[in-house]
């Protein structure tokens, strides 16, 4: 392992090009999730984080950022926030940096009074290890949607109480 990874809410630009890196590292996204994510956090940068309404936190040691957390408040709502993306570059996997920005952005959504944190993500088999992550990380499994994102590939709501 290198130097130890260091934690800032302050995105970049060249986090851009970073933010697609560790994605595609990842091997679970087709390249149209990839660019929303890139969307999310090009609004971020001309709007601002307030404006945008999409919160970064980048993680980052000497090679530059290998993991990113994007959450937000949701619209309409008294309390609650969307996690919209957490990905660690593969070459972290396993190292338990996951669950340190998993508990990074729940400090942060607590400190924003934000109770609850939505999280969604696929039924399909590809994405049982990111299942039994949100499961491990104190979030509850509240909904799953049939045929969400395509044929027997179901929404799964998760909500972690704060």
């Amino acid at each position: 392992m290198q130097n130890e990874l260091k934690f800032r809410n302050e995105l970049r630009e060249s986090d851009v090009a970073a933010i697609r890196e560790i994605l595609r590292s990842a091997g679970f996204f087709y390249e149209h999730e990839i660019d929303v994510a890139v969307e999310l956090a090009e609004e971020n940068l001309k709007k601002g984080e307030e404006a945008s309404g999409y919160i970064f936190l980048i993680a980052e040691d000497s090679r530059g950022p290998l993991a990113f957390a994007c959450y937000g408040k949701t619209p309409c709502t008294a309390d609650s926030y969307d996690l919209y993306w957490i990905a660690v570059h593969h070459i972290l996997r396993g190292q338990g940096w996951g669950k340190k920005i998993m508990q990074m952005v729940s400090d942060g959504v607590r400190r924003l009074g934000g109770k609850n944190l939505w999280i969604e993500t696929s039924s399909r088999p590809l994405y049982e290890p990111t299942r039994k992550f949100y499961l491990k990380n104190g979030c509850e499994l509240v909904a799953e949607l049939p045929d969400f994102y395509g044929k027997a590939d179901n929404k799964c709501i998760f909500l972690k109480k704060l």
